[in-house]
């Protein structure tokens, strides 16, 4: 006997521990964005329960905003037996809502790209529509691919219902089972986009490889599955948390509180490290060390324009100042060769007292972390508003006559003579990923999760080498209430899309498009070449192109302009971002692009992650994990 039954088992098994432990990476993280299953921000969760006495026993997600019920299939597909696949998945999902009713309650079919797209759209868009318009379905007008899925789902909720109920569900029974239903096409097989998603989160805070802690994690969800077991945030933290270099517990929000009140508050305020240009002859550089404020709470010094002015009138040219002597000594160790023939006086001071711990240094560093509060994105240079990316990126306090006052990380090209320096961050990331300079980490973890959608076509297309045309003059404002539907020699339909997405027009020009379509379609099956979708719906082009790239072609029989649901939207669109993350690299001096031969590059990473590559890694939210060391 062949094996590829036990091979679709284990297929189904590692499709489903695979998303356990995409899971645990958000709880691991403290990430609440869990689009990825259609919940959207916000979905806190604090326990995930495996293989559970539940009715849907695959796997739980339980959080403050109720439970998450996740049945995963790898591969399935519509069917009309209560006793197939599908109609035992809806048997698990009626059994839970007779046995354990409770409001927020959400069912997710949680399947890959592998199944049938009858499943990924077809009923996605009819479980939308529950969920949007508590109204019958029925009044809603379907293909008659659509009419036979539903046809074939009410029936076999009714059947289920009745045989564990005892008694017939009334239609809108059936309507509020169909509304707690998500269905999620998930990309988490080995170098998928989810995957790659999974892999930059860990990069950012992991102190192993991440793909090795992913690794771990699948692991461990696989044993827990075995074992009918539940794990906490807090016990994923006991098992997993050593290999992570912080617990999102000690923020004080997911944003990156990575300087808080305390930190802030206790460094050193009172005294001023001057490394300047020698006023003496004799000497090129002057280093002094200075109280910072005298016994009534004044400044004793005034910075301005790249010089400091003392007390006695005297005006020194800044090289840079600190808060304390080990940042000053950081900084002349980076540069020795370039001081090592120079002539430095050192002015030292005897001070009987410990200046930082005098009340005016103490209340302005209370001042300064009321400032650092206001932060919203702590990685974001407070001088010129890039993304900063790089290890030792200082942290300064802005303390110049004629500036508002500010305290926060700035790239250290970016500071001043002026700028204050308290400190810096640690950042592993950061030091082992030197090219990516100004790297907005959060956005591209953003972005990748419902992203990238062209080259996941290409994976589909099985294509080599592929030319790809950027449509840079595209618009995002057809905000229309129509699309065009395409019909299907099987009874399905697929809809216009745009860069993946459902594209909407006014009326006249879904109209006009329809026609113009249709025209195609009568001229292509003349030709005996007729116009197809792809059995997944996923490409579309003639019988002959489909049929050479390894697919089985369904040919169009019509279009037609129809009104345009929040349900087809989501139904049939396939990404959020086409194209995007893609990364781009420019000149470090002049912030342009880099241009070769008239071509600007641009890069997508899709798997290959690793804390030694130059372009894999990233940070959960803003914050790499790196604590913030005082110089």
């Amino acid at each position: 006997m062949g094996n590829s039954g036990g091979a679709a088992t284990h297929s189904g098994i590692d499709f489903q521990q695979r998303i356990a432990a995409l899971a645990m990476i958000h709880m691991l993280c403290g990430i609440t964005d869990l689009d990825f299953l259609g919940f959207g921000s916000g979905m806190q969760v604090d326990e995930l329960r495996f293989e559970t006495e539940d009715q849907i026993d695959d796997l739980v997600l339980v959080g403050p905003g109720g439970r998450h019920f996740v049945q995963a299939k790898n591969t399935i597909s519509v069917s009309g037996d209560p006793t197939s696949e599908f109609g035992s998945v809806l048997a698990q999902f009626v059994g839970q809502y007779v046995s354990d009713n409770r409001p927020g309650d959400v069912y997710v079919l949680a399947t890959s790209v592998e199944a049938s797209s009858r499943v990924r759209k077809v009923l996605r868009k009819l479980t939308e529509s529950a969920r949007l318009d508590q109204s019958d379905s029925r009044s809603i007008p379907l293909t008659v691919e659509e009419r036979d899925v539903l046809e074939k789902t009410e029936g076999i909720i009714r059947h289920h219902h009745e045989a564990l109920a005892g008694d017939a569900i009334s239609p809108e029974g059936v309507q509020r089972v169909l509304a707690r239903i998500r269905i999620c096409s998930l990309d988490i097989r080995e170098g998928g986009s989810l995957e790659a998603a999974a892999l930059l989160l860990l990069s950012s805070k992991a102190t192993v490889p991440p793909r090795l802690l992913w690794g771990g994690l699948v692991a461990l969800a696989v044993s827990l599955a075995r074992d009918r077991l539940s794990i906490s945030t807090a016990g994923l933290q006991d098992r997993m948390g050593m290999y992570m270099s912080e617990r999102p517990g000690d923020r004080d929000s997911e944003e990156s509180q990575l300087f808080t009140g305390d930190l802030l508050a206790g460094l050193s305020y009172g005294r001023e490290i001057v490394l300047a240009r020698s006023p003496f002859e004799e000497y090129d550089f002057v280093i002094a060390d200075f109280k910072r404020f005298d016994d009534t709470g004044a400044k004793r010094l005034n910075f301005a324009n790249g010089y400091v002015e003392l007390a006695q009138g005297q005006r020194w040219e800044l090289i840079g100042r600190w808060a304390t002597s080990a940042g000053l000594e950081r900084y002349m160790q980076d540069r020795v060769e370039e001081y090592a023939d120079k002539q430095v006086v050192v002015l030292a001071a005897n001070f009987t007292d410990d200046p930082s711990t005098a009340p005016a240094a103490l209340a302005h560093g209370a001042h300064c972390a009321n400032l650092a509060a206001r932060i919203e994105n702590t990685f974001l240079c407070r001088h010129c508003g890039d993304h900063i990316s790089e290890d030792g990126a200082p942290l300064v306090e802005v303390d110049e006559e004629g500036s508002p006052a500010d305290i926060g990380l700035v790239h250290e090209a970016c500071r001043t003579p002026t700028d204050r320096v308290l400190g810096g961050i640690d950042a592993a990331l950061f030091r082992e990923n030197r090219r990516l300079r100004n790297f907005d980490y959060k956005g591209w973890i953003t972005a990748v999760q419902g992203g990238q959608w062209l080259f996941g076509g290409l994976l589909e297309s099985s294509m080599k080498l592929a030319p790809i045309s950027w449509k840079s003059e595209y618009d995002d404002f057809s905000q229309g209430g129509w699309c065009v539907k395409a019909s299907l020699e099987d009874g399905g339909a697929n809809y216009v899309t745009d860069r993946g997405r459902v594209k909407r027009f006014s009326a006249d020009h879904a109209a006009r498009g329809a026609e113009v379509m249709n025209d195609h379609i009568s001229q292509a099956r003349e030709a005996g070449d007729p116009f197809c979708y792809s059995a997944s719906g996923s490409m579309f082009g003639s019988y002959s192109q489909l049929l050479g790239l390894g697919h089985d072609p369904v040919p169009c029989t019509g279009a037609e302009a129809v009104r345009y649901t929040r349900a087809i939207g989501d139904a049939y669109s396939d990404c959020k971002q086409y194209y995007a993350p893609l990364a781009y690299l420019v000149d470090v001096e002049t912030g342009d692009p880099i241009v070769v031969d008239g071509v600007i590059s641009l890069s997508t990473i899709r798997s290959s992650w690793s804390r030694t590559s130059g372009t894999g890694n990233g940070a959960a939210s803003n914050c790499p994990s790196s604590p913030c060391r005082q110089f």
